[in-house]
């Protein structure tokens, strides 16, 4: 069996890149993909040796059992499209008797250019975002300042790799440099956060549904309310609401569906802003807004004349709606049904499942309820009972209130 190998061949090394062009020859017998590589891969060392012989950079540069590597942020001979960006590489292709050959050129004048336009926009940018940052903080806007400062910083990396990659073939200077003020500007708004503070309801609320009644949250720093400050009010990991301060520093929440079949029974409000803010500025713990659950029990004498399983399931379903059978004689008899429509037979490995839609029944003096859901199962009151255990039931409540207490 025959080993594949990289044959490369070098044709043509200008030093101190005369004429500012640099060219690379390599052969594969694998494939044209891995000639194209091996060339650009050729081209990327030539500019680090060539610029470790005519400039003083600071370039990264490991030695093991007496071969170089280079950095492979830089070029990688495996995988040359993904980490080398040489704006202005030209590939020649051409197939030969032998194999794969490909010839690539840079000229480094386009090169260098290319790096230091996309250099200017990013530094630009950064300081474009800076100003912003700056004004809103003067401006006590402080989510925006945050916003302004994170985008700023998440650039600086970028400018780093160019700058990095530039210093290969180009002598630096002070007009390369980043200067920015984004640490101080930091600095300044972690203190306005420290003097940031919440002031919430004090009463406990006591809850007969899933409302609770509208309820604020006064925001203040150290010059007093705070107005267009965004809050989130959560429950457990679900945001409920995310609302900013009116003018004088107020936010009025009118939460629905919050927890009341389970706990827990407690709402957090906290600053809408970045976590390492919220960290910085020991605003994650926000405060805490409280209710009880006020369930109202329904006593009912609940009449089911299906099979024992069923009567059961059903019993317990209502139980957790706070509707409980009673065999006292003066409560309201309630008339449990079902029905049950096959839709689908399943097969899985040895086993046959049904699937069915099903409709239930509720009925009484005032009392008319229907819940759907699905069930699968082995049988119907299988796939009924599972279906029991989807079924919305919290609609029924509010018909049996005059038989609730």
């Amino acid at each position: 069996m025959k080993t594949p190998a990289l044959l490369l061949a070098l044709l043509m090394a200008i030093p101190a890149f005369a004429g500012r062009i640099i060219t690379y020859t390599a052969t594969s017998n694998m494939s044209q993909e891995d000639a194209n590589n091996a060339a650009m891969a050729g081209v990327a060392k030539q500019i680090v040796a060539e610029v470790n012989v005519n400039q003083t950079v600071s370039k990264k540069e490991t030695t093991k059992q007496g071969k170089n590597t280079l950095d492979e942020s830089f070029f990688s001979s495996n995988n040359v499209k993904s980490n080398l960006k040489l704006k202005g590489i030209k590939i020649v292709a051409e197939h030969t008797d032998k194999g794969f050959k490909a010839t690539a050129s840079l000229d480094l004048d386009e090169f260098t250019a290319d790096i230091q336009f996309q250099m200017k926009r990013i530094k630009e940018s950064i300081l474009k975002l800076e100003a912003s940052a700056r004004e809103a903080l003067i401006s006590r806007k402080y989510a925006k300042t945050a916003t302004d400062l994170q985008q700023a910083q998440s650039k600086i990396p970028e400018y780093e790799r160019l700058l990095w990659q530039l210093s290969k073939v180009y002598p630096l200077n002070e007009s390369h440099q980043l200067l920015h003020n984004l640490p101080e500007i930091e600095n300044q708004l972690l203190e306005k956060l420290a003097h940031i503070k919440l002031e919430g309801p004090t009463e406990k609320f006591e809850l007969t549904k899933s409302e609770m009644p509208e309820w604020s949250v006064l925001v203040v720093d150290d010059q007093g309310p705070l107005p267009g400050f965004p809050l989130i009010a959560k429950q457990a990991r679900e945001t409920l609401s995310e609302k900013r301060s009116d003018d004088n520093g107020k936010v009025a929440f009118l939460l629905r569906k919050v927890n009341f079949e389970k706990g827990p029974y407690s709402i957090t409000v906290i600053p809408s802003l970045p976590l390492e803010y919220l960290k910085a500025s020991e605003l994650t713990q926000g405060i805490e807004v409280s209710y009880d659950v006020i369930q109202t029990r329904c006593e009912i004498q609940l009449e089911c004349k299906q099979i024992a399983n069923f009567c059961r399931a059903m019993e317990n379903a209502l139980n957790q709606k706070s509707i409980f059978s009673t065999t006292d004689p003066k409560a309201t008899k309630i008339s449990i049904d079902y029905t049950a429509i096959e839709k689908n037979v399943l097969t899985v490995g040895s086993s046959t499942m049904k699937s069915f839609d099903v409709t239930f029944n509720v009925k009484g003096p005032k009392v008319n309820f229907q819940a759907s859901s699905k069930g699968v199962g082995k049988d119907e009151l299988d796939a009924t009972i599972k279906a029991i255990q989807k079924a919305d039931f919290s609609k029924l409540q509010p018909q049996l209130k005059q038989y609730c207490k």
